[in-house]
């Protein structure tokens, strides 16, 4: 099967469970808050279907270390000195790990 045949077969599958089981939640009275997720929104997401990380520790480190220079740039503007000198020695930490890998 093609990627696009995948995506259509995963799709028919996720409607035709939702479409048997939103009756049941409604006559039960439960509120039915979710849609079900696209092919695409699936696959593209850092978590599988058993809620297991997709990313390898070195790929899980760069995002980490991403996150604190955004925070740190947001610690630099707000002059909060000793929460920055706090995450540097946070990101020194991870980028030491980082190396390693």
């Amino acid at each position: 099967m093609t990627p696009d045949q995948l995506d259509l077969l995963s799709d028919m599958i996720a409607n035709k469970l939702f479409a048997m089981v939103e009756p049941y939640l409604k006559d039960n009275g439960y509120t039915i808050a979710f849609e079900p997720m696209k092919g695409e929104e699936f696959i593209h997401k850092d978590v599988d279907a058993f809620g297991n990380l997709k990313l390898n520790r070195k790929d899980q480190l760069a995002a980490q270390m991403a996150q604190l220079m955004i925070t740190k740039e947001k610690l630099l503007k707000e002059e909060k000195y000793e929460l920055l000198q706090e995450l540097e020695e946070i990101y020194a930490k991870l980028k030491e790990e980082y190396d390693k890998l």
